[in-house]
């Protein structure tokens, strides 16, 4: 885990957050381009089909997500003892939780997919077309989700530019067989979601190719020797899956409430049509692009305040905290701007729909103003989860999304239609903001320093 406790704090917080950045932004770039094609090549209901099949996806990932989180802490804290011989006994753990895990959502699709989009409101003839795209995708579940446990081991190990590399390898050969299987050969939905298979094989392949080379062994410095790869006992590695679990299942549960809350929308906005549906597609694909860079500038202010306050250093977590949120605002205003600019161009590229292109543009032209309220949150909730109170992020996103902006959007649907179910977007933003900066300037007052963060970790 890189020291953040000495030097510029700007240069240490940026220098942190780049490469998750880089990986980020490739994958949401491939995530975009997959629209462009889907829009392009197929009609806007195809567009529809993909965006109602993505919060079942979504849910199937969230919980991969926060466990492999939490063997990604277990790693570098064993690396951090010294204790090498034991990242065997975890990495197989991790191997035993992503293979269970992932058959285990491949069963669930095949049973459950199709009556949850049906409770969803999706008319039949989407829903069809969403569950034949979910049967397929399914089939990739395992290789995705090793393809992300390989990229947890190495984020433990604090090797982050081979998960970047992994990753980037992954989005180039996904947009390339998208568009092989979309456009020339006609593949349609099954095409976009066995470009997505065929990708995640690849990209699992290189990384064990990787790891085989010893790293999942010695990770970076030398080899652990003999007694590290002795094959760990059953009882320990379920012993390891119980410390994950712990440690991984309040981000997990986050994210299962965020899939919970996108479904419940989908069912809200569903009356307003394929092309409202199509539009809202893109423009979830958009915000979270753009969005990238702040949600690691989060995640490395989350690193930065526990070292900080771990050392007692309070003041310069606070200094730190200060310069981000400027840095932050102003690259806000700078995304947004650009954003607001090229509206017309970004609807163009998605789709030809008349309707869903002009919807586009509204979203963007009512939303980017005010999407400063969503990144400065973001970097505010980095601190709280860097000073141990990662309980307050998850009760903001309940709040802001769930209690505020889900009942609001359904509310103002009939009287207002679209630009009801759009400024909604602002009234869940400004609530967790204010929720935000209440709790932040209440734990400054607290003045947390060495024994809180201690007693936390």
């Amino acid at each position: 885990m890189p020291d953040l406790m000495n030097g510029p704090i700007l240069r240490s917080v940026i220098g942190f957050a780049v490469p998750l950045t880089v990986a980020n932004l490739v994958q949401q770039s491939y995530l975009l381009v997959d629209g462009i094609l889907v829009g392009q090549y197929m009609d806007v209901a195809g567009l529809a089909a993909v965006g109602v099949s993505q919060p079942l996806v979504y849910l199937a990932s969230a919980v991969f997500i926060g466990i492999s989180t939490g063997f990604s802490i277990r790693l570098a804290q064993i690396k951090g003892t010294g204790r090498v011989g034991e990242l065997a006994t975890s990495a197989a753990g991790l191997a035993v939780f992503t293979v269970v895990w992932s058959l285990t959502c491949v069963a669930l699709v095949g049973l459950f997919a199709r009556p949850i989009l049906g409770l969803m409101g999706v008319p039949d003839r989407l829903a069809e077309d969403g569950h034949s795209f979910l049967l397929v995708f399914s089939l990739g579940f395992l290789p995705m989700f090793g393809t992300g446990a390989v990229c947890a081991y190495l984020r433990g190990l604090g090797n982050s530019k081979a998960s970047m590399y992994i990753l980037t390898v992954s989005s180039a050969v996904n947009a390339v067989l998208a568009w092989l299987f979309i456009a020339p050969l006609g593949l349609g939905l099954r095409g976009a979601a066995s470009a997505t298979v065929v990708a995640s094989v690849v990209s699992l392949v290189l990384g064990l190719a990787y790891l085989r080379r010893g790293e999942w062994i010695r990770g970076p410095g030398r080899a652990a020797g003999p007694d590290a790869i002795a094959g760990p006992r059953a009882a320990e590695i379920r012993a390891e899956l119980r410390r994950a679990v712990s440690l991984g299942l309040p981000v997990a549960v986050q994210h299962v409430l965020l899939s919970v809350g996108i479904m419940v929308l989908v069912w809200v906005i569903t009356p307003l049509g394929a092309s409202f549906i199509a539009a809202m597609t893109v423009v979830g694909r958009l915000e979270l692009f753009t969005a990238m860079i702040f949600l690691d500038f989060s995640g490395a202010m989350t690193v930065f305040a526990a070292q900080n306050l771990a050392a007692g250093m309070t003041e310069r977590v606070w200094r730190g905290l200060r310069q981000v949120l400027a840095l932050a605002a102003g690259l806000t205003a700078l995304v947004s701007a650009v954003v607001m600019l090229l509206g017309n161009d970004i609807a163009a590229a998605f789709t030809d729909d008349p309707y869903a292109r002009e919807t586009i543009v509204r979203y963007i032209v009512i939303t980017y103003p005010f999407f400063f309220l969503y990144t400065v949150m973001a970097v505010m909730h980095g601190y709280l989860n860097g000073a141990g109170r990662t309980v307050l992020p998850l009760i903001c996103t309940v709040l802001s999304f769930l209690v505020v902006r889900i009942p609001m959007s359904f509310l103002l649907r009939e009287p207002y239609g679209a630009d009801g179910v759009i400024w909604m977007v602002n009234v869940g933003w400004l609530a967790g903001f204010v929720f935000t900066v209440i709790v932040t300037v209440q734990h400054r007052s607290r003045r947390p320093g060495l024994r809180e963060a201690v007693a936390v970790s």
